[in-house]
């Protein structure tokens, strides 16, 4: 199947904020602002999901995931597998999530990151002891409140680019 120019357009343009939001997840933090870190790259992987399905999808969430593996130093394949999953759940229903005002967008995408972190979390467990106690739950609140924006960010940022 050959592409035409148009399919390609803006490939570039989802790699780096990708990219980008890889960066933010591993950029240094104070402790008392780590605590909050929002899952970037799962929302930015959400947003490109919604914006354009027909473009990224479940293997492109495992890939990063993978990427993403490999960034943090996490047992390889869990987050390769959380990504493919919240990928298949927001290509499910992407249809519905973009009609939502953008509090109860804000809302849904905080419960399926909530849902990435909980497989992580429990997939780390069977492999190792972790802690998973009320502040690995805290990024959720900063995701909540962050969505909005990023969205807004970032579909400009496809409107003017892709």
């Amino acid at each position: 199947m050959v592409q035409s120019k148009a399919d390609s357009k803006g490939g570039g343009v989802i790699l780096i904020t990708l990219m980008v939001a890889m960066l933010l997840d591993i950029m240094p933090l104070p402790e008392m602002i780590e605590l909050f870190r929002p899952e970037w790259v799962v929302m930015v992987l959400i947003y490109w999901v919604m914006a354009l399905p027909s473009r990224i999808g479940v293997f492109s969430g495992w890939f990063l995931g993978l990427f993403v593996d490999v960034l943090k130093g996490s047992l390889f394949g869990i987050n390769a597998l959380s990504f493919a999953l919240v990928v298949f759940l927001i290509q499910v229903l992407y249809h519905r999530l973009r009609l939502f005002p953008q509090w109860k967008q804000a809302l849904n995408i905080t419960v399926i990151i909530g849902l990435h972190r909980l497989l992580v979390v429990n997939l780390t467990g069977l492999v190792e002891p972790v802690s998973s106690d009320f502040t690995y739950w805290l990024p959720l609140i900063c995701i909540a409140v962050l969505w909005p924006w990023l969205f807004i960010l970032l579909r400009d940022i496809r409107r003017k680019f892709c």
